[in-house]
């Protein structure tokens, strides 16, 4: 009877063991994941703080006339040299890919 329940004893404790380790993963793997959002949800904060900051400084010195209070300010940048350089590539880059495909499908007409 004690050898059964000696046993038995062993048995729980080995099943017992590998699922405490994964109680222990889970509550560690929680633990990070809300450690992350929290930081997330900070830099958020921080930075609708000073998109708020910045719309107030700029708003104060000028006001607009279209304002509808929605909260939502649209701002044009004049594009550098460097964005018109990009945009140049892009589309030469285009034209070539363009005129690739037309030469694949004369070629294949042929």
């Amino acid at each position: 009877m004690r050898l059964r329940r000696a046993a038995l004893a062993l048995l729980v404790v080995a099943c017992g063991a590998p699922l405490a380790g994964c109680v222990v993963v889970s509550v560690a793997g929680t633990a990070a994941g809300l450690a992350v959002d929290a930081g997330v949800g900070a830099v958020k904060l921080t930075g609708k703080a000073v998109g708020a900051a910045v719309n107030a400084a700029s708003s104060s010195s000028s006001s607009s006339s279209s304002d509808d209070g929605s909260g939502i300010g649209i701002r044009f940048r004049e594009p550098t040299a460097a964005d018109r350089e990009k945009r140049r590539l892009a589309e030469q880059q285009a034209e070539e890919e363009d005129r690739r495909d037309r030469e694949d499908r004369e070629g294949r007409q042929r």
